[in-house]
């Protein structure tokens, strides 16, 4: 079943390391698509558990110190993981249990759990501009031991796939909707492109043996148009920050006021792509 396997568990053992380190684990997941959730919560086999961890109590017993330990979504990335409290005894054997295809290509201890001295600066992008790029030339290894990987540098016209219909927000500058959590989001599909830029002089000077780093903050949904996923065939109904989940009951709905149906009215007007013809078409 994609996205899933057997339960299994990886055991690492550190040591003498110390008690308050930081676990870094690099890798990538498997993403299980709606019908993979559907058929687990039908399966004798249970659903599908996200990794949790593990650590041995004096006693020597395996002990669940993580619900829920976290896991590298998507493509290749680095997760941090605080084991500072974590440990039950002098072992420093961790163990992470799940029944995810997660593949980890490295892990290791570092740190000491203490947040370094940081200063952070949030900065608002200068320019946001939505518009049609196309798609990325797609590299797929051979026997699937890595996700695939794409070719900014090399751009298809059109894809495998035609976009969800609905309406998706109009290209061009869209700078306002970015400004703050609010619910009025940029709806994209598939195929666009959403670029930014920053003010690099806004930033203040670096104090004497300081190096920066940039975080991307975003805050917003994705919806795939796989069978069994909620309202997959459709935009809308648009999420919104407050629902209690999705979809949402006949109780909840997307805000209507004044501000939100202005936003609908002006941004979201752009029709769904039409990338690759009907098959009745060719008849």
């Amino acid at each position: 079943m994609n996205g899933r396997a057997a339960l299994h568990s990886l055991t690492l053992d550190f040591g003498d390391a110390p008690a308050a380190p930081v676990l870094f684990l690099h890798g990538w997941v498997d993403w299980a698509d709606g019908s993979t959730f559907v058929a687990a919560s039908q399966s004798p086999a249970g659903r599908l558990i996200a990794p949790y961890l593990q650590v041995r109590d004096r006693a020597g017993k395996w002990v669940t110190v993580m619900e829920d330990m976290g896991m590298p979504a998507g493509k290749p990335k680095m997760i941090a993981v605080d084991l500072a409290g974590k440990f039950l005894s002098d072992s420093r054997e961790v163990r992470i249990v799940t029944n995810m295809c997660v593949y980890w290509d490295e892990i290791f201890l570092g740190g000491d759990g203490r947040a370094p001295e940081a200063r952070l600066t949030e900065m608002l992008p200068s320019m946001a501009d939505l518009r049609f790029r196309g798609f990325s030339a797609v590299k797929v290894h051979p026997e699937r031991r890595e996700p695939e990987a794409f070719d900014y540098g090399v751009v298809r016209p059109v894809s495998m796939w035609n976009p969800t219909p609905g309406f998706y927000t109009r290209y061009g500058d869209v700078r306002a909707l970015l400004e703050s959590i609010d619910d009025r989001f940029v709806i994209m599909g598939s195929g666009d492109e959403l670029r930014l830029n920053f003010r690099a002089a806004a930033l203040p000077a670096l104090p004497a043996g300081w190096r920066r780093d940039f975080l991307l903050f975003v805050d917003g949904w994705a919806k795939d148009a796989d069978a069994s996923t909620a309202f997959g065939s459709s935009v809308e109904p648009l999420p919104f920050h407050a629902m209690r989940g999705y979809p949402y009951g006949r109780d909840e709905h997307y805000p209507d006021d004044a501000l939100h149906n202005q936003y609908r009215r002006e941004y979201n007007t752009r029709p769904a792509l039409r990338l690759i013809r009907s098959l009745l078409a060719w008849r």
